[in-house]
């Protein structure tokens, strides 16, 4: 989902934001393509593309013939996917703008769909997810990754204490939190996925620490979700709750942030063609053959 097009006074191409990108975003993105055993020519969506942290390697793994359609709403992101595409001499993906919940189904469906930490952002996450499993073939594989159960601590929490003082009416709302939380833990992941009429379900936990870095953690914090906390401040006061949450941060004494991550993938079931019924000449003979009633007289 790497990140929303609104960066809240970090300017896009940074040295923190491309150092979260090989920090996070590209270890779970891999992680995800992976988990899809992706085969060469086959035809994936990559849905909330970022800028390529799957995509990227997905179209390595697909090439020469396959074909990656890499879609996001962040322009800004998709503009640097198209440019690491070209520096890797990748012809075979295609980032696109759209939004995914929207975005049409090829002929026949893909064959893949990847989503690598873009269902949280879904207005409706069951209702998303289910429509993304409508863009996949039957038969074909849908693979999504989420983050863990106690991952992201304390970093919501730390961005609300930051964000109050410029928005007091916060004060009383519940702190933002991981919307998959409920869903966190691999056992509870697999149950939803296989609710989802998904077969072969298969669920991986990946561990990953992130070095608590003020910079890095910030441009992970306002290019995301949590950012929207930031949305229509002036810049003056984004600076102060930046400074607040590097504060906050740094009290916190903590080397690594844990953003360990859950991915999951499963086949969509193929539907069986309805049985036509037998005639009574198709059904086979029970015991012994009727032998012919000889004649008398």
């Amino acid at each position: 989902m790497e990140p929303r097009d609104v960066a809240a006074g970090l300017g896009e191409g940074t040295e923190s934001t491309d150092r979260l990108f090989s920090a996070l975003w590209a270890p779970i993105g891999s992680a995800a393509v992976k988990a899809a055993r992706l085969r060469p020519g086959v035809h994936v969506l990559d849905a909330c593309c970022g800028s390529g942290a799957s995509a990227i390697p997905a179209a390595e793994q697909v090439s020469p013939h396959g074909v990656i359609d890499a879609v996001d709403l962040a322009e800004s992101s998709l503009e640097r996917g198209r440019a690491k595409a070209a520096i890797r001499g990748l012809s075979n993906v295609r980032f696109v703008h759209g939004d995914v919940l929207d975005w049409p189904a090829p002929p026949g469906g893909y064959d893949a769909v990847v989503c690598s930490l873009g269902i949280s952002s879904f207005p409706d996450v069951a209702a998303g997810t289910e429509r993304l499993l409508r863009l996949v073939r039957p038969g074909g594989r849908l693979t999504l990754a989420i983050w863990s159960q106690n991952a992201l601590e304390p970093l919501p929490e730390l961005i609300h204490r930051a964000v109050v003082p410029e928005r007091p009416s916060l004060a009383d709302v519940p702190r933002p939190a991981n919307p998959l939380q409920p869903i966190g833990t691999p056992r509870l992941f697999r149950d939803w996925l296989a609710a989802r009429s998904l077969s072969f379900v298969d669920v991986r936990y990946v561990p990953l620490a992130v070095p608590g870095d003020p910079d890095v953690l910030w441009s992970w914090v306002s290019g995301t979700s949590f950012g929207g906390l930031l949305d229509g401040l002036p810049v003056a006061a984004v600076e102060r709750v930046r400074r607040r949450f590097t504060q906050h941060l740094l009290a916190e004494g903590r080397d690594t942030i844990d953003f360990s991550a859950l991915v999951g993938t499963g086949t969509v079931r193929r539907v069986a063609p309805p049985r036509s019924p037998r005639s009574a000449r198709s059904l086979p003979a029970v015991g012994r053959p009727i032998e012919p009633v000889p004649q008398v007289g």
